[in-house]
């Protein structure tokens, strides 16, 4: 849960405790560390029950000399919810449950306002699951999320189940922000999987969004991940008032765990919003991500971007001194996110690319391999090649063994969109630094391909001599047929000298 979040629900729990009706009176704290507001509100509480504890205990002991009925009827009657909640903590938990029994609801819920679940959980874990349904309507009615919150994390799961369904779908949103142990967000969820999308909707409807953005920040990944793919169902207009809230809030730092463990789907439904698409946004969002440590959960998302709103985020990621941004591409290799950081790659200036290609880590043959690996199956070579251009030429050597690891029809979809773009010489130079047996298979494959033509045009005037250079070198290696098509289109390139060479008998 972010700070922010955290001092907000903590301050409307203390104006609880002052009697405050406005929650918003103490806004003012919000800027303050949430476990000092706790700690104040828990002093406070400690101070009030604290004052008159030996005449509390003595009371105590007095309901132990009467029959319960009386014992009820006086709390009821004499004491007045505000004492027996001071009592309650030094009364027997069983004794204190059966003068519950006899107390009406009402009363009940004005005494639960009162007391400290901390002195008195085990009263409250033995208090039927009937009772614990008729305090939470009553309390629902009177709209105190603040009171069901405390008792979230101590009431048994039955009675839970039992007292989920008398409370609406924006109850169940704001007792969560509120509750004081959020590693029981997640139990609470499991009681209302089928009401989620209502939960949400509520966020929505009733603009809870903070309260919303709580409870996405609160629970764990797998829950995570289903709550963004049920806002992403729910439709462009929630989503749309969801990004307009964590903008107002600038809480990007709980979306983006949302929308990293979203499905791909959901993920690009989000991604496609005009509202993700302005470059305020989308700043807002990179800041998040490379100021605040959340560059891994901000990678999924890149995929979805158009090539507009990479280029702003690569220029962001260019600013990075080489340390800063060789700690986040070693991030991104370690979480294998290079289906995210080639098309960054792709969307950076040439001068951005080299600078990137000539760090450290993308000198490690595994991190070069993982590369090759990636891009071979996700087919991304029209976005990795550019990068693999940018590459020193000490690492041609480790390319041409990871090229060699490749597949049959890996190899041929890297050919073909090679001679789609403008990379033909670097794959061509990479393919030919091979070993014998890797260089005659790469050679066959080009032999063979159905769309040969579309390969030779590839080759161009402008081809560095180095290509054709490296064609003769191996033109031994050529099968005659093919070495005969490269003679002529060397030639036609106005490659005289290599046109005659690879023509010539190769013995």
């Amino acid at each position: 849960m972010s700070t922010q979040l955290m001092a907000r629900a903590e301050a409307t729990k203390l104006a609880r405790l002052l009697e405050l009706s406005d929650p918003a009176a103490l806004d003012f704290l919000t800027g303050l560390s949430p476990d000092a507001i706790r700690e104040f509100r828990e002093r406070a509480t400690d101070l009030l029950f604290d004052g008159d504890a030996a005449r509390m205990k003595r009371i105590a002991a007095a309901t132990k000399l009467v029959p319960t009925v009386i014992s009820a009827k006086a709390a009821e009657r004499a004491f007045g919810p505000v004492l027996c909640a001071a009592v309650a903590g030094s009364v027997e938990p069983s004794r204190a449950v059966d003068i519950a029994k006899a107390l009406p609801a009402r009363f009940l819920a004005e005494t639960a306002i009162q007391l400290d679940p901390r002195r008195t959980a085990d009263i409250i874990a033995a208090v039927p699951a009937k009772l614990v349904v008729a305090v939470a309507k009553e309390l629902g009615g009177r709209g105190d999320h603040v009171t069901m919150s405390r008792f979230v994390g101590v009431v048994p799961e039955e009675s839970m189940r039992a007292a989920v369904p008398v409370l609406g779908d924006a109850d169940l949103l704001r007792v969560g922000f509120l509750m004081e142990d959020k590693s029981a967000v997640d139990r609470l969820m499991g009681l209302v999987t089928d009401r989620l999308a209502g939960v949400i909707l509520a966020a929505h409807e009733h603009d809870l969004w903070v309260e919303g953005l709580d409870l996405l920040d609160s629970v764990g990944p797998q829950n995570r991940a289903v709550l963004g793919d049920i806002a992403a169902g729910l439709g462009g207009e929630v989503l749309d008032s969801l990004v307009a809230a964590v903008r107002e809030l600038d809480a990007w730092e709980a979306l983006l765990p949302v929308t990293s463990a979203m499905n791909k789907d959901s993920l690009r439904a989000f991604a496609e919003r005009p509202a993700v698409q302005e470059e305020s946004v989308l700043a807002s969002i990179m800041d998040a991500a490379l100021n605040k440590g959340f560059w891994l959960e901000l990678l999924p998302l890149v995929v979805h971007l158009n090539e507009d709103q990479r280029a702003i985020l690569a220029a962001r990621l260019a600013d990075k001194s080489d340390d800063e941004l060789g700690e986040l591409v070693a991030q991104a290799d370690k979480a294998d996110l290079w289906e995210a950081m080639l098309p960054i790659a792709l969307a950076m200036t040439d001068t951005d690319r080299r600078r990137m290609a000539g760090l450290p880590i993308l000198q490690e043959p595994a991190v070069l391999r993982t590369v090759i690996t990636t891009t071979a199956t996700h087919e991304l070579w029209s976005q990795a090649l550019p990068l693999v251009d940018a590459l020193p030429e000490t690492t041609t050597p480790i390319l041409a063994s990871c090229i060699g690891e490749l597949s049959r029809d890996q190899l041929l979809a890297a050919l073909r969109t090679a001679a789609r773009g403008d990379n033909i010489d670097t794959l061509v130079d990479i393919a030919l630094a091979q070993d014998a047996a890797g260089r005659a298979r790469v050679l066959e494959i080009i032999d063979r391909m159905d769309d040969l033509d579309e390969f030779l045009a590839a080759l161009t005037p402008e081809t560095p001599e180095v290509v054709w250079d490296g064609l003769i070198e191996v033109r031994a290696e050529i099968p005659a047929a093919l070495r005969s098509r490269l003679a002529a289109r060397a030639d036609e390139c106005g490659r005289a000298a290599a046109a005659a060479r690879l023509g010539a008998d190769p013995a």
